[in-house]
């Protein structure tokens, strides 16, 4: 007799525990979806008992989704129709849960979980080549006192530079004025300068021979009001043809310029016994081209 109500006891247990179930018997939902695009997911839900009411579980859904929209239609006894509208916000694979409760009485006596694995692309971009720009242009709050302060900056750089520029001319001014010797004294001291400047010894032999060239481009201009500062050394020598004091120097002057377009273009070495020679001839057309002074006047008798 106590095995019989025993028996008993656990088939009516089983049949109370059968008969509080929830599952879902199917899913519709798409596999790949866009970013930011909603999506619609339909689950068939059966259960038992059928008095009971099917509730969604919030808080068991996906974080990488939103629910726009979830809507619970009842069809036969004991079945119905779980709707939900989403809105996917993570790129590449996820998941998309969700868990049902069936309740009695506001009382939660059954669940299911249900998992779908989704694949969410990025969203298309409206690419149209023909597609132009038709709001006004947009300035910011304040634009003025950025322009005002461009407009300041630019007139005071405008002005550093111009001032600067004055103090480097009027600099130059006054060292010209300063040296008021002969310009043939003018030469030789800065021959002289060149030769104490250690450039030949540091082997700087292109900026030895530029040195060298502008002290007869300089020495030409004072003492014949020749600009030669930006010819080229056949320029120079046409120049020289029509000065009467460098004819009988045009070979040798050929011969200087020669050797100094040898170092600055070609990169030749030259041999000190090239460089003194240079040095020579451009003493020698500095000293036999010099303006002679002025021959004193008899003084006057009474």
């Amino acid at each position: 007799m106590k095995k019989f109500f025993l028996f008993f006891l656990c088939l009516s247990l089983g049949g109370f525990a059968y008969s509080q179930e929830i599952r879902v018997t199917q899913r519709h939902s798409d596999k790949s979806v866009k970013l930011a695009k909603p999506f619609t997911l339909q689950y068939d839900i059966s259960y038992t008992p059928q008095q009971s009411q099917v509730e969604l579980d919030k808080d068991s859904l996906s974080p990488d989704f939103e629910v726009t929209q979830a809507t619970f239609t009842p069809q036969a006894p004991g079945s119905g129709t779980y709707r939900l509208t989403a809105m996917p916000f993570a790129l590449g694979k996820s998941t998309f849960t969700v868990t049902f409760l069936l309740t009695q009485n506001g009382k939660a006596i059954a669940k299911t979980h249900d998992a779908a694995p989704i694949s969410i692309a990025p969203a298309n971009v409206f690419r149209d080549k023909k597609l132009r720009e038709i709001r006004p242009p947009h300035l910011p709050s304040g634009w003025w006192k950025w322009l005002l302060a461009l407009l300041l900056a630019t007139i005071l750089l405008y002005v550093f530079l111009i001032r600067r520029q004055r103090k480097t001319l009027g600099a130059l001014t006054v060292r010209a004025e300063e040296d008021k010797r002969p310009c043939d004294q003018i030469a030789l001291a800065k021959i002289k300068a060149l030769l104490a400047s250690g450039l030949w010894e540091r082997q700087a032999y292109k900026l030895f021979y530029i040195t060298l060239g502008d002290i007869l481009r300089e020495y030409l201009w004072k003492r014949f009001s020749t600009d030669v500062s930006a010819d080229t050394s056949t320029e120079l020598v046409r120049h020289a043809k029509n000065i009467p004091a460098l004819e009988p120097l045009l070979s040798p002057l050929k011969d200087f310029l020669n050797s100094g377009d040898l170092v600055k273009f070609a990169k030749a070495q030259p041999q000190e016994s090239t460089r003194n020679r240079d040095v020579q001839f451009l003493r020698t057309l500095v000293q036999t081209t010099a303006p002679q002074e002025a021959a004193t006047q008899p003084e006057k008798k009474v």
